[in-house]
């Protein structure tokens, strides 16, 4: 099993178990994050631990709503789960605690990543060769 698999499994057992608790949702979320952003860094680079460390948190939303990304279909539906999911994951680490999910939001939240990860092993090797290229290098101006 994947790191980007096991970090899924977490993630749905978790929101599972998570009832009217909030702290297992909010850690549901996060992990799905995770789960997504550790595809992108694998699909990235496989075995080059340097280019897998170079892919920036900070960086995916403008890259995923910026062209050439957000004119691509496929990479557009990636790039609004990463987006949505990364927002909720700052809300989930960093938003004071209070019913941030019910269950079947957290649930949603889940799924969303788990379908961004089937998406991401399913791209092209013309797609994935230009996502990687756009997520870890900078666009320079002309």
């Amino acid at each position: 099993m994947t790191m980007v698999e096991r970090l899924m499994a977490l993630a749905e057992e978790l929101a599972e178990k998570s009832g009217r608790g909030l702290t297992l949702k909010r850690r549901a979320v996060s992990t799905a994050y995770y789960a997504v952003f550790h595809a992108l860094a694998g699909l990235c680079a496989d075995d080059y631990i340097r280019v897998y460390r170079s892919l920036e948190h900070g960086t995916l939303k403008t890259a995923f709503n910026a062209p050439p990304l957000n004119r691509v279909g496929t990479l557009q539906k990636i790039g609004s789960s990463v987006v949505e999911l990364q927002s909720e994951r700052i809300r989930s680490d960093y938003l004071p605690s209070h019913a941030l999910y019910t269950k079947d939001q957290c649930r949603a939240l889940v799924e969303l990543a788990k379908s961004a990860i089937t998406a991401i092993a399913a791209l092209s090797q013309s797609d994935r060769r230009s996502l990687a290229v756009v997520l870890l290098f900078k666009n320079r101006p002309s």
